[in-house]
């Protein structure tokens, strides 16, 4: 209902404006119809219609302009219309993938609990591992749709950024040195920021475990975390292939995928979606950088610094 009013609003203040407009026309051009007629001449027009001529030209240009503000108006709502089906039908599906999936991991987790062998051991292992993948997939998909229809929206609370990185470092710790990485943390900032810890977990987490599933074995993830000005700066660096900089721009658009995801079908386009929208929320900024001289790509958040009441 608030995205069709934000079209609408502006439509009919804009059709008021035009009709006001078409009025003080026609009213200038009745009561300066001498003028006009004089005008008409310099123009070279002698007829004695020409000031009604010049008055109906200018009615009818006033009219095209309703007709083409009306036309774009529907136009847009019936795009808004399919877009809002398409959400609610990507939304209903992935609710109704969930049941099944959660039957699947309960079956394979009690098969897993069984004395097997070997070959079975492990389809069970891939059977597992998959409905994980499906499971994030499936939660990737609901939370971007919620963000996208505003539905999502964490309520702020300040947040101190050094106590809060140190626990989340240690729990995503294992997580990145599974991956045969080296883990290296700063901390460099006293601040608070008015946030939500589960929305800044989440933010980190897909920054963190995409440099982890673009970097080669023995390879650094670093994360630093530091002031810049009134900022809190959130700095994620791998040593990965990097992202090309004709991407750099489009890499937070919803259902992008950067050519390296397509040709290897790994991730589903939503991480960065998700993280730009939380992100945000909390009314800072994320960017992208990819360096010429080394391989890799950092990942930047700011968050402004929470003032202290005094």
């Amino acid at each position: 209902m608030n995205r069709t009013r934000t079209f609408v609003v502006p439509y009919v203040l804009s059709l008021i404006v035009v009709i006001t407009l078409l009025v003080v026309w026609v009213v200038f051009a009745i009561q300066w119809e001498g003028r006009l007629h004089e005008f008409a001449v310099r123009l070279g027009v002698t007829s004695p219609r020409s000031p009604w001529v010049i008055l109906g030209v200018g009615c009818v240009l006033f009219a095209l302009l309703i007709v083409f503000g009306t036309h774009q108006l529907a136009r847009s709502l019936a795009e808004y219309r399919y877009a809002r089906k398409q959400e609610e039908f990507v939304s209903g599906i992935t609710h109704e993938m969930r049941s099944p999936l959660a039957a699947i991991r309960l079956h394979a987790e009690t098969l897993e609990q069984d004395e097997t062998d070997e070959y079975r051991r492990r389809s069970v292992d891939y059977i597992l591992r998959e409905a994980q993948r499906l499971g994030r997939l499936i939660d990737n998909v609901l939370e971007s749709s919620r963000l996208v229809a505003r539905k999502q929206e964490f309520e702020p609370y300040e947040v101190e950024v050094a106590p809060f990185c140190r626990r989340f470092f240690d729990e995503i710790r294992p997580t990145v040195e599974g991956g045969k990485l080296t883990f290296v943390t700063e901390i460099e900032t006293g601040s608070s920021i008015l946030a939500s810890e589960e929305a800044l977990r989440r933010v980190l987490t897909n920054l963190i475990e995409n440099a982890v599933r673009y970097s080669a074995p023995q390879g650094r993830v670093w994360c630093r975390v530091s002031e810049r000005g009134p900022r809190v700066v959130f700095r994620i660096t791998d040593e990965g292939i990097g992202i090309p900089k004709s991407e750099l721009g489009l890499i937070f658009d919803r259902f992008y995928r950067i050519g390296r995801d397509t040709e290897a079908d790994h991730g589903s386009g939503l991480g960065l979606f998700i993280v730009s929208q939380l992100v945000e929320q909390m009314r800072g900024s994320v960017r992208a950088l990819s360096r010429d001289t080394s391989p890799g790509t950092t990942f930047e958040v700011e968050v402004p610094v929470m003032e202290k009441v005094v």
